[in-house]
């Protein structure tokens, strides 16, 4: 028994903590002017919770680091899907994390921060998972400039790097997805964004 069950408290399961961070965010949720911004919030959360089991050993302070971590992730498989780039292997993403060794060296060491932070994360995926988030990480250090990776890394502080560091995964997936749509002969509409791919 648990020193929270002994005072009648019990720790809630990351499932739960990623309702009460829905609940806390709802004054956020009102004020979004489309059914449609509603909805792809909703969905946000429930992105995250598909992988509940592997986010709950994030080790996060923050509930909402690794709620975001998740529907990042998830956004990014379904980009690849979508951009039919969806076939990794060991091998080159081993060679992506040796030349952003060899080019950019402080995009390496943001990597490497990085993983080291999302490390329960990352020891609790299952392989293919794991291969896709060590390439949704190497491919967002890969495109900072070392300007951007040395901004981030001078803030180390413990929720900053994690905070600017999803925003530059939001960047990222942006990118894919401009990337799709200038590809596609424009059968997705003009006015895509992130918030359009989560389902």
């Amino acid at each position: 028994m648990t020193y929270a069950n002994q005072m009648g408290r019990s720790i809630p399961s990351f499932r739960h903590l990623i309702e009460i961070e829905k609940l806390n965010w709802s004054e956020f949720k009102i004020e979004l002017l489309t059914k449609n911004d509603k909805e792809a919030f909703n969905t946000i959360f429930e992105n995250a919770k598909l992988y509940t089991q592997y986010l709950s050993n994030a080790n996060r302070p923050l509930p909402i680091e690794p709620i975001m971590m998740g529907a990042l992730f998830h956004n990014f498989k379904t980009l690849l899907n979508l951009n039919s780039e969806n076939k990794l292997s060991e091998d080159s993403i081993e060679r992506k994390i040796a030349e952003l060794e060899r080019e950019k060296p402080l995009a390496k060491m943001l990597f490497d921060k990085t993983c080291e932070r999302w490390s329960g994360l990352l020891y609790s995926v299952h392989r293919d998972d794991r291969e896709h988030l060590l390439r949704m990480l190497t491919d967002c250090c890969h495109s900072l400039d070392e300007g951007v990776a040395k901004m981030l890394i001078d803030k180390v502080s413990e929720n900053s790097i994690s905070v600017l560091f999803l925003f530059s995964l939001v960047l990222q997936n942006q990118k894919l997805i401009n990337r799709i749509k200038e590809s596609s002969d424009k059968k997705i509409k003009d006015d895509v964004n992130l918030l359009d791919f989560i389902h």
